[in-house]
């Protein structure tokens, strides 16, 4: 990123080419030229309407209709400019613009240092190209680098997106930005990007952001945080590592997610996907559930969640495990819980012990947040504790069958329908075994279920 200073240079005269007047003027060390002026330096050539060119010095005033052919795709132009030919260097002022091909400066003064191919303006700059718009306070411009720095208060608009930072370099041969020191980009997508530092591909939509991350989405209520992520607007996708997870603010009750890397994926016109992924030591967080798992996707667009490679998912009293969990959300609450393979709920009784259900698969039901019925296929098994009302235990209820339909009040079991191969027994609590009263399988994990949004990360 460093510019390097340019070589010093063998001292050359400068030449006047033409002009329709030529004369000394009295008590003006100088010789004025009027009319179509032309001036040469080197390969470097001035033209204007008049001029005060000062043989000594090597050096000359312009005025008017100030142009300056740097090279084939260099020009300058200004009202008024002030050249030292031993220096290399020019002051414009006044209407002043440099155009290399399609890049267009605007400014009100700026200087230019031909050795180190350097023009620079020290307050308030407008430069455009295509369709991009950039002002700032400050600017440089390294014309064979191609390259331009701004500073503070720097504002980029295109038709695409939009990008606020007190510094931002911009290579124009390779269409590239990238600001450090903070900033803001917002696309067309509704989605903005808030980071330290950012590379910006105009040609790919191609961004890469550094520290302190945060893209928002606000049309699918989606905030994605870490401290390095990139952003392929065209693809519809984004993901963010480093201290990743993801807020998803729909409702009262936001859901935040971290894993080791956090996938975003956005409709754009070559993508209909709207989902949030998680991969690696998946952890989230909501007011009624939580949970953890190896890979999880949420598919916004339907409200299902899927969690992947052991599982756990935790809501108020109840633990519920399996192969893989998916969970229907509806009305920001969960509407239904379908567990495939090795599926197993565990809730504390209210006084001592564990109600366990377990099946080869379970569909759960959920009514106001608390399970309202669920049904068990393939092996079903069941472990109850029964209670009066005053909460006095009846015994421990031990029961089997190919199928079953349990249904739940008020976080109990009420009833449970058996289907096919049924064995049931009902237990004394000084009769059955302390092993005996698990299923096999069971495994109570309430020491790692996150506890607030800041335990996702533990």
């Amino acid at each position: 990123m460093g510019w390097a200073q340019e070589p010093e240079h063998e001292r050359t005269l400068i030449h006047i080419e033409h002009a329709n007047q030529l004369h000394k003027k009295a008590g003006l060390d100088a010789v004025v030229l009027k009319g179509e002026v032309h001036i040469r330096h080197d390969s470097t050539h001035f033209y204007c309407d008049s001029a005060y060119y000062y043989e000594d010095r090597n050096s000359f005033d312009a005025f008017q209709h100030v142009h300056i052919q740097v090279n084939d795709s260099i020009d300058m132009y200004s009202r008024t400019m002030l050249y030292d030919g031993d220096r290399r260097f020019a002051e414009f002022f006044d209407d002043v613009r440099m155009m290399d091909d399609s890049t267009l400066l605007v400014t009100q003064y700026m200087t230019y240092d031909r050795d180190r191919h350097l023009a620079c303006y020290p307050h308030h700059g407008v430069t455009t190209r295509g369709d991009k718009k950039l002002v700032s306070e400050i600017g440089y411009y390294r014309d064979d680098l191609k390259e331009l720095r701004f500073f503070k208060t720097v504002e980029v608009t295109s038709p695409k997106y939009q990008m606020y930072t007190d510094t931002l370099y911009y290579n124009t041969r390779m269409d590239k930005m990238w600001f450090t020191g903070g900033g803001t980009m917002l696309n067309e997508n509704n989605q903005e990007l808030v980071a330290d530092s950012v590379l910006y591909d105009c040609q790919l939509h191609y961004t890469k952001a550094i520290k302190n991350i945060q893209i928002t989405d606000t049309a699918y209520k989606v905030i994605l945080r870490g401290h390095y992520a990139e952003v392929w607007e065209k693809r519809g996708c984004s993901f963010a590592t480093d201290s990743a997870y993801a807020i998803y603010y729909d409702g009262d009750d936001s859901l935040f997610i971290h894993s080791d890397t956090m996938f975003y994926r956005f409709k754009t016109e070559f993508n209909d996907e709207e989902e949030l992924l998680g991969r690696r030591h998946v952890r989230f967080f909501k007011s009624d559930m939580q949970g953890q798992c190896d890979t999880m996707t949420y598919d916004m667009a339907d409200s299902v969640i899927q969690m992947r490679v052991n599982p756990v998912l935790w809501t108020e009293d109840t633990q519920m495990t399996g192969d893989r969990i998916d969970i229907k959300i509806a009305h920001h609450a969960i509407d239904s819980l379908f567990q495939r393979g090795k599926a197993f709920i565990i809730s504390k009784d209210s006084i001592e012990g564990y109600n366990q259900i377990f099946g080869a698969d379970m569909m759960s039901k959920f009514n106001d947040g608390n399970i309202h019925h669920v049904k068990v296929t393939g092996d079903a098994k069941v472990i109850t504790w029964l209670r009066e009302d005053d909460g006095e235990l009846i015994g421990i209820n031990k029961s089997s069958a190919k199928n079953m339909r349990i249904e739940m009040n008020e976080k109990s079991i009420s009833k449970i329908k058996y289907y096919l191969d049924i064995d049931e027994t009902l237990y004394p609590e000084k009769d059955i075994k302390e092993k005996d009263r698990y299923l096999d399988g069971f495994n109570w994990r309430e020491e790692e279920r996150p506890k607030d949004k800041s335990a996702i990360f533990n």
